[in-house]
């Protein structure tokens, strides 16, 4: 899905309807979509408040509120507003809705009786991408008691195109939990600086994909076609060895996190290799299918076998930053054979000593968190440099870059193109998510994707299957990165559906 300017988005939505789309017909098709998504994201729900300006957002807002009262909801409309006159478009949905679903009852002016509790979904269709400067008036005011009650009541937060508030005044603007664009994505949507505010994203992709662009948001209808159907005429070597190397005293929990999502990614064999010391400890939590194997930088001929075997290896999960550390590091990239995904303690150890990468021989991922970027980087970076730094990082080494975040960002030397991440939730700030993002992104690279593919796809797919877990706990606190490892079959899934 590209990602355009909000100016850019104007203009062509203009040049549709000036080529005969009516808007009308575009409204009706984009709020269908968003009432689709909504149910899809948040099937447990069944009451929502639908919070309407008069402008299109509005219209937008008032189609969502037919198709989910079509559905069986409970829905209510509050125009806060009202003492001003709709325009044209949503004032005609509002007849029809009143029409069709006479007990949905409208609303012009607030009060807590009617924010729903935890099950319930507000949504934000207030201002739309034409809307400038700070919010004002009964505006300002009906947004923070939008937000007021979220907090307290726990409902889920819906932004129809974009949060009422953004760009101009974030400060105060609404605080998604999801927001739906519609036909491209908007540029700011996208800033970690905003993310906050934004939430997840979904697309409705109302027009022909003829813009060209700079960024890109990952999803599902355009990541479908990088994992092809296996064939019956396959075998385990058909789908490749992904191998794991870390774990020391201390940090073993890692590595076997990174090895549980390699053969829940799809890996034909998954092999760790681990310190001798710590190494029956580390086969111990293992699951039964993965090979565990001790080795020392020492041990070169040993260590030599057993990464020519791989077909794509990681590094660096619990690895540690000691001196066997070095060695270990700096062995894999000279001797490695098959494409390479370097993170945690051996992005650190690369931080130190930038000399190893020109020693590499394959392909290398780099997956930093901010903080191993600044180490990378060598300075600090603002959040709104993040999609400078990667490109950065990516070109001074010819790598690729996976920069984590709530918006994590992937760059690569071979596509002009930034990509961002549309998929994840607050539930996996915890310890060990980036253990399994590269367990990941390893067992796709093993299966024979491109460095570039397997980034892009391996995020997105860390990302859903955390959307999935947390749509079953439905508690973001408490989320594991097992709870992550043990959906990505349902993520494969809704991959392969589209959605």
């Amino acid at each position: 899905m590209k990602i355009v300017t909000a100016q850019e988005m104007v203009e062509f939505e203009k040049q549709v309807i000036a080529g005969g789309v009516s808007a009308a017909d575009l409204m009706e098709q984009a709020g269908r979509s968003m009432a689709r998504i909504i149910r899809s994201r948040y099937p447990a729900s069944h009451e929502a408040l639908i919070v309407v300006g008069k402008g299109n957002n509005g219209g937008d807002g008032l189609v969502v509120a037919r198709h989910l009262a079509a559905t069986g909801w409970t829905v209510r409309v509050l125009i806060p507003e009202g003492d001003k006159p709709l325009r044209e478009l949503p004032r005609k949905q509002l007849d029809v809705l009143s029409s069709e679903h006479p007990a949905v009852m409208v609303y012009s002016q607030w009060h807590e009786s009617l924010f729903p509790k935890a099950d319930g979904i507000v949504v934000d269709a207030l201002l739309g991408v034409g809307t400038k400067g700070a919010l004002r008036g009964v505006m300002a005011e009906v947004v923070a008691a939008i937000n007021a009650a979220r907090t307290r009541n726990f409902f889920r937060t819906v932004a129809l195109d974009l949060p009422t508030g953004l760009p101009d005044d974030p400060e105060h603007s609404i605080v998604a939990d999801l927001t739906i664009t519609v036909g491209y994505v908007k540029d700011f949507l996208v800033r970690e600086s905003l993310a906050a505010q934004v939430g997840g994203i979904e697309t409705v992709p109302l027009f022909s994909d003829t813009l060209g662009a700079r960024e890109e948001l990952l999803d599902a209808r355009t990541l479908s076609a990088l994992l092809p159907r296996r064939s019956a005429l396959s075998h385990k070597n058909t789908y490749g060895r992904a191998l794991i190397i870390g774990g020391c005293p201390g940090f073993i929990g890692a590595p076997v996190l990174a090895a549980q999502a390699a053969l829940r990614s799809g890996a034909g064999l998954t092999s760790l290799a681990t310190r001798i010391p710590v190494c029956s400890m580390v086969a111990a939590l293992c699951p039964p299918e993965v090979m565990v194997q001790g080795v020392m930088a020492r041990y070169a001929k040993h260590f030599s076998g057993i990464l020519d075997k791989a077909a794509a290896v990681a590094v660096g999960p619990g690895l540690g930053t000691d001196a066997e550390s070095q060695r270990t590091l700096a062995f894999v990239l000279k001797h490695a054979t098959g494409p390479l995904v370097v993170d945690a303690d051996a992005l650190t150890l690369l931080a130190a000593k930038p000399a190893l990468f020109k020693t590499a021989k394959t392909p290398l991922i780099l997956t930093p968190h901010p903080g191993e970027m600044k180490r990378l980087l060598g300075r600090d970076f603002t959040l709104d440099e993040r999609p400078a730094v990667a490109r950065e990082l990516s070109d001074k080494y010819q790598c690729v870059v996976v920069l984590k975040g709530t918006r994590t960002i992937i760059a690569s030397p071979v596509h002009p193109v930034l990509y961002y991440n549309s998929t994840g939730n607050p539930g996996m700030a915890v310890g060990g998510s980036g253990d399994t993002l590269t367990g990941i992104v390893t067992a796709l690279l093993a299966q024979g994707l491109a460095p570039a593919d397997a980034a892009r796809l391996g995020v997105w797919l860390h990302g859903r299957a955390a959307d999935i877990a947390l749509s079953k706990r439905d508690c973001e606190e408490g989320l594991l990165p097992t709870d992550v490892v043990n959906e990505l079959h349902a993520a494969l899934g809704s991959l392969r559906a589209r959605e």
